[in-house]
């Protein structure tokens, strides 16, 4: 599903013994690297097994810095990776560290904003995971990352899927989305669930509120949406985002823990095609002149790679609609929290 390599790191980054730290050092360290100064907060599974992973071993970059509090990643920092470990920016900056080219930022949610604030003034080119932030200060906070000299990306991967742009590309002004998300299960002890680090509106389906965000964007610089919201059980909730002849559903439940992963399906109907993504592995459509289309792939691939290298290949970088996205997201995690069932959004590229 994920490939043999990334399969590899994802299985090895579980097993605390120096052979799986010396099989990781051959598949992450690169002969030859290219020459940008790439540094990483927040190394912990997403930061190792898919941004590292993929700036180390499809970019061939070699990271100079982590920056991280926990003991696994200064293991993982000095016995992988082969660079400097500090707890926190201050003592990276003190040591004269903290700049380059390049800064991935995968740390906890709370910090997001912070850590990109703090980055933005240091490096030309800034990486923001999802969410980019948590709450309405943060939010104002945020703005001024984007008038600053650097580049922003974000971690909002899905969007460089050659599948989501298929069926994008098969839209017509007119349609119908369904999105079904089976989540990951989180304990009731999770971090996710520590108070101010967001519920799973921020820390999940932001994913999916963005995608919806480009669909009804995609011919038009704005729109007014109507959104109607319910829970169900635990995290479950279905969220339906309106514009006129446009509309799209998000089904995100998390009562159970899928066998592989994160399980998405995504079902169109519009007046110029007919048709289902299936878990990001295959895609399927009739369009109205008939016309059948059907891809089936081996290995799932929601862009994280192009996501992870569009800083290090010199992208453009597109930070507005993420940033909108999230003010949605927002609205909508108020709406969760405080059982709001109807609320209405402006959706407005400025």
């Amino acid at each position: 599903m994920y490939g043999l390599l990334r399969t590899l790191s994802k299985v090895f980054y579980q097993i605390e013994h120096p052979i799986s730290y010396l099989i990781l050092r051959v598949i992450y360290r690169p002969l030859s690297a290219n020459d940008k100064r790439v540094g990483i907060i927040g190394l912990g599974n997403h930061g190792f097994t898919l941004i590292a992973f993929f700036a180390c071993v499809a970019a061939k970059s070699r990271i100079k810095f982590v920056v991280d509090p926990s003991k696994k990643s200064r293991i993982l920092a000095e016995k992988v990776l082969g660079c400097k470990h500090y707890k926190n920016i201050e003592d990276a900056q003190k040591d004269n560290e903290f700049f380059g080219d390049i800064v991935y930022i995968a740390s906890d949610h709370l910090s997001h904003t912070k850590h990109a604030l703090l980055a933005a003034d240091s490096f030309d080119n800034v990486y923001v995971e999802k969410p980019l932030f948590v709450n309405d200060e943060q939010k104002l906070e945020f703005q001024e990352i984007y008038k600053k000299n650097c580049n922003v990306y974000t971690g909002f991967n899905r969007p460089h899927s050659p599948m989501f742009k298929e069926m994008s590309d098969n839209l017509s002004e007119m349609y119908s989305i369904t999105m079904v998300i089976n989540g990951h299960f989180l304990p009731s002890d999770h971090w996710y669930r520590v108070e101010g680090q967001g519920s799973r509106v921020l820390g999940n389906l932001t994913h999916w509120l963005d995608l919806s965000v480009r669909v009804f964007l995609q011919n038009s610089d704005n729109c007014d949406l109507n959104i109607e919201l319910s829970k169900g059980h635990l995290d479950d909730l279905v969220v339906t985002l309106s514009s006129c002849d446009k509309k799209v559903t998000l089904v995100f439940s998390a009562n159970c823990e899928p066998t592989d992963g994160v399980e998405e399906f995504i079902f169109w109907n519009s007046t110029n095609s007919i048709g289902k993504i299936l878990n990001f592995r295959e895609i399927s459509y009739v369009t109205k002149d008939r016309r059948k289309s059907r891809v089936k792939k081996f290995s799932k691939d929601v862009g994280h790679k192009m996501a992870v290298l569009a800083p290090i290949y010199n992208s453009v970088s597109d930070f507005k609609i993420p940033y909108i996205s999230s003010v949605l997201a927002l609205r909508i995690e108020e709406m969760y929290n405080n059982q709001i069932a109807t609320s209405s959004f402006k959706l407005e590229i400025e």
